[in-house]
């Protein structure tokens, strides 16, 4: 029974997925929302219900931070060379 309620609510967010998406491509000049099919629009909102997007890009921000980090240290670090020399 408490599989039923999980596919019951994994079929109410993706539908709410679905529609938020659906709206989304209402705002894009009509070229590209010919582009976006019913079909592509519900496979990526099944892709958001999976959650591994989200982790692809809480990882893909965590390196950007890193690099940035690493960049404005050495950025730092060559500034500070140049007024020493």
């Amino acid at each position: 029974m408490e599989e039923v309620a999980d596919g019951a609510r994994q079929q109410e967010r993706h539908y709410q997925l679905l529609s938020a998406l659906q709206s989304l491509v209402k705002e894009l000049p009509s070229s590209f929302q010919q582009r976006l099919s019913y079909t592509t629009l519900s496979d990526l909102a099944l892709a958001l219900l999976d959650g591994t997007v989200f982790e692809i890009v809480q990882g893909l921000l965590e390196i950007q931070h890193l690099t940035e980090k690493s960049l404005y240290n050495q950025r730092l670090r060559l500034q500070n060379e140049h007024r020493g020399a």
